[in-house]
């Protein structure tokens, strides 16, 4: 019964994903007005968090993983990232659309591509209505890459939306083009980010990672159980795919409980 709960209990630190061999490469603090989940569903765009309040420690955190996948990427000819997670509601697509922005700001050509062809919605993100042209209708050549890439807020960002949602996802991933596509965009963008869906939903994940060159995987303090985790590493391991390091987002210290976990602090510049 104990093992039980503790395959059901949220993560509550940094520590115990990396006991079960996954690498916290940052702990991302909770941010209310930035938790999608308490959105209208109806609610057409969405903010930026590093835009609109960049001193935000959660912001901080985004840098640090900019920073770790630079010297940890260097040595890739191919700059692909993938970020996935276990179930929905981890803070995957908060994840991606502030560490693209953050990557742009420090001077890098980001491509970011919603890559979740059943649920994606970073296009609230850059308020782009339903159905606009993206990767669906790439991939399935009723447009060409220029058509789909559109400009992002920042200077250097660039952003490719799901287009319309098709009825078969993992077909249209699995097509040639999209392994063309990515080299394309590799050879006109330092970074290229694919926000996929959760492992342990679909099969989209695996036919993504094998075409990308890192992975980081989103897990949401005290709701995304350890068990969860471990699975969707199983996964991603019998595929041939190695996680480049987890995140641990939406961390509350004051609900936290054990002995150790993880913090982050506010170093603001005086007044």
């Amino acid at each position: 019964m104990l093992f039980k709960a503790w395959r059901h209990k949220g993560v509550q630190g940094a520590e115990q994903i990396e006991a079960i061999g996954m690498q916290v490469m940052a702990t991302v603090n909770y941010v209310p007005r930035a938790d999608s989940r308490t959105n209208s569903k109806t609610q057409q765009t969405q903010s930026i968090l590093a835009l609109t309040d960049p001193g935000n420690i959660a912001v901080e955190a985004f840098r640090s993983i900019r920073t770790s996948l630079h010297f940890g990427m260097l040595d890739t000819r191919a700059n692909t990232l993938l970020l996935t997670s276990a179930a929905p509601g981890a803070g995957k697509s908060f994840t991606a659309v502030n560490l693209a922005v953050v990557m742009a700001q420090a001077g890098k050509k980001v491509c970011l591509i919603d890559a979740d062809l059943r649920r994606g919605h970073l296009r609230k993100y850059f308020n782009k209505a339903k159905n606009t042209p993206g990767l669906t209708e790439y991939l399935i050549e009723e447009k060409t890459i220029d058509e789909v890439v559109y400009p992002g807020p920042v200077d250097g960002l660039s952003f490719i939306p799901t287009g319309r949602y098709p009825p078969n996802p993992a077909d249209v991933l699995e097509r040639h083009l999209m392994k063309d596509l990515l080299a394309g965009l590799n050879a006109r963008f330092d970074m290229v980010i694919l926000n996929a869906p959760p492992v342990l939903a679909v099969s989209d994940p695996v036919i993504l990672g094998r075409l990308s060159d890192a992975l980081l995987f989103v897990a949401r303090f005290d709701e995304t159980p350890l068990g969860e985790i471990d699975a969707s590493q199983r996964i991603l391991t019998t595929a041939g795919l190695k996680v480049t390091g987890a995140i641990l987002n939406g961390f509350d210290p004051s609900k936290a409980t054990g002995s150790s976990y993880s913090y982050r602090y506010e170093y603001k510049t005086d007044a």
